[in-house]
């Protein structure tokens, strides 16, 4: 079974878990600092309110100190203790954050032996929650599940550290490979649970390793890689721990469901926001396309998105019907090297599509596109089809993020850039991705599509 598939549903399971036990641990230590007379005999209890008001935030403030613990990254945790470790660890900073709040909070005073009671009880009921997903997930919900394959690639010193570790865990199945055989691993990939790729050491060519990572990447594989400089200097860098071992771990940010979702979420509501502020002109600008010259609206065309997918890309018509027939004799006039066909006076565009394209209303329509999932607000421009055809592997990982309607090279020069700027832009704004950056994305988007810079 796919570990993705998996953990889309143990994860949510594990942080419902983890909210009813830190709501459980509060709720049992009130009643027993207020509430047990055989601890406090006749006590005044403060109203319950005083303290459950808050609940939601602490809920989220702990799942948060989960999170940055490392307490859902199975692949560090070898043993129970490190799950336990981690619970601890997670619980101290999150009453190290409430306790400070309650300082600054003067108009209730909060028990601190009520804190004392549920900060033990947080470290007990979270972790048996941790034991009880872990029995579900074994016994209920996957039985009968495959067991799990890694394939580990190469290496020696490395290699025997994590089998040693990994034969701790019981439950994986470990394929061995002496080097790249891209063959082989389709047919592991295909036969096997495989949900990890490890480069032991890098003894194939740079080529072979990108395009076994853009493998991994568009078949939701973990890729990680164990360094020749670590296994020489094992106890002086630790880039990340897997199975007791530093390995270094190539995989984009937007592969973090967490991640995904928010950039998801935040496009739908940005989205909806825009089509409905410009729907009155958005009328103007379709009744001015229909009088300037026949045929449709809305021009859909058929574009390569995420990994690999066909869908219906949409913008307002600017060019005359048969501009795709034109195409054919106009390609000797191309002005950019590379796959992608530009030419500023393009003798195929109308009256009205030249008036859209060089302020980029034209790409309204896409918002639909992002409601439907196919795009995202920030990403790589679609790819046309006949494009794609002359991408090499380091072009491909463009596809393995969803396209957006704006991007980082849009905002540093748009059609001015070359083929190859395009791509290196691209794949920074893929490796690097953090919500900051697509705010500051769509933000420098304003004003270079009112300078009209780059535009054709």
């Amino acid at each position: 079974m796919n570990r993705n598939f998996k953990n889309f549903i143990i994860l949510p399971l594990q942080l419902l878990f983890d909210a009813v036990a830190v709501y459980g641990s509060f709720y049992l230590a009130y009643h027993i600092r207020f509430k047990t007379e055989l601890f406090h005999p006749g006590a005044w209890a403060p109203p319950m309110h005083h303290y459950f008001n808050v609940i939601p935030a602490i809920i989220v403030l702990f799942l948060m100190f989960f999170k940055w613990s490392g307490l859902y990254e199975t692949h560090k945790i070898i043993h129970k203790t490190d799950e336990f470790l981690a619970v601890f660890k997670g619980v101290v900073a999150a009453f190290i954050m409430m306790t400070a709040a309650t300082f600054l909070y003067r108009d209730f005073s909060y028990s601190r032996l009520m804190f004392a009671y549920a900060f033990f009880l947080n470290i007990f009921l979270v972790y048996l929650s941790h034991r009880i997903v872990r029995f579900l997930e074994k016994r209920v919900f996957f039985p009968l599940a495959e067991t799990p394959a890694i394939i580990l690639i190469g290496g020696k010193k490395s290699k025997k550290m994590l089998l040693k570790n990994m034969s701790k865990m019981g439950d994986y199945e470990v394929i061995y490979m002496d080097g790249i055989d891209f063959d082989h691993i389709e047919n592991l990939c295909r036969d096997r649970n495989v949900g990890e790729i490890i480069l032991v050491d890098i003894k194939d060519s740079r080529d072979k390793v990108i395009r076994l990572l853009t493998y991994c990447e568009n078949n939701s594989i973990e890729f990680k890689m164990v360094p020749d400089m670590i296994e020489l200097k094992m106890g002086e860098m630790s880039i990340d721990s897997y199975f007791g071992i530093p390995v270094l771990q190539l995989k984009h940010p937007l592969f973090e469901p967490s991640n995904y979702y928010f950039k998801r979420c935040f496009d739908i509501v940005v989205s909806m926001a825009i089509l409905v502020f410009f729907a009155p002109f958005l009328m103007f600008i379709m009744a001015a396309i229909f009088i300037d010259s026949p045929g449709p609206i809305i021009y859909a065309q058929k574009r390569k998105g995420y990994r690999h997918r066909d869908f219906r890309f949409y913008k307002f018509r600017s060019m005359v019907v048969d501009a795709e027939k034109q195409l054919r004799g106009l390609l000797k006039y191309n002005e950019r090297p590379g796959a992608v066909f530009k030419m500023k006076k393009d003798p195929r565009i109308t009256r009205v599509g030249k008036f859209i394209r060089t302020f980029s209303i034209d790409e309204i329509p896409q918002f639909f596109n992002v409601l439907k999932g196919d795009m995202s607000l920030v990403g790589p421009r679609p790819q046309i089809l006949r494009e794609t055809r002359f991408y090499d592997e380091e072009a491909k990982r463009r596809l393995s993020i969803l396209p957006g309607i704006t991007g980082l090279w849009q905002v540093s020069g748009r059609s001015d850039l070359s083929y190859d700027e395009m791509i290196k832009l691209d794949l920074y704004y893929l490796e690097n991705w953090t919500p900051g950056f697509d705010i500051k994305i769509l933000l420098k988007t304003i004003p270079v599509v009112v300078s009209r810079r780059g535009a054709c």
